[in-house]
This record gives structure tokens, C-alpha cells and sequence, in this order.
């Protein structure tokens, strides 16, 4: 994959169960230039939650005003550059 400049140098955390595994999910976002975090705090940029999330991850994105978005955004947006 080539780098993705809509995610490129943009910090993420998983919360709640994904289509695919995390760590493949993560692979991904790193292909694209993303870096991965395992908590939420004032530099992450994206939260992506899947099903039967819990409230510490959400809330702390609420707290830090970090972005939330769907896996299928998540997605999209690395598609947007091919």
C-alpha cells in the first residue's frame, strides 16, 4: 500500500469488537502512515469503535475532544487516496 495522506501522521485507538482483528486493522493504519495508540489521551486523533464498546475509551475521547468514527469511515478514508 502506499502512504495515505488523509491518515498519515494521525494517531489511533480501537475500542469494541471490529470485522477484522485488531491487529490487522492496525496493520493497515500503519500501511497508510497512521500510528497506533492503546489509550485514548490529548494526541489521539481518532477513536474507532465497533460493536459492544465500553464507556472508558469513549469517555475519554469525549474529554480530549478526539474524533470517533466507525470502522467503515475509517475505511473510507483510506480509500479516498486510491
Amino acid at each position: 500500500m502506499k502512504e495515505n495522506h488523509s491518515i498519515a501522521g494521525k494517531n489511533f485507538v480501537i475500542t469494541g469488537r471490529l470485522s477484522k482483528t485488531r491487529r490487522e486493522v492496525a496493520s493497515e493504519i500503519i500501511a497508510n502512515g497512521g500510528n497506533m495508540m492503546g489509550a485514548v489521551t490529548a494526541k489521539t486523533d481518532y477513536l474507532i469503535i465497533g460493536q459492544r464498546f465500553g464507556n472508558t475509551k469513549t469517555s475519554a475521547a469525549f474529554r480530549h475532544g478526539t474524533y470517533t468514527i466507525t470502522e467503515d469511515e475509517l475505511y473510507k478514508m483510506i480509500e479516498k487516496e486510491y
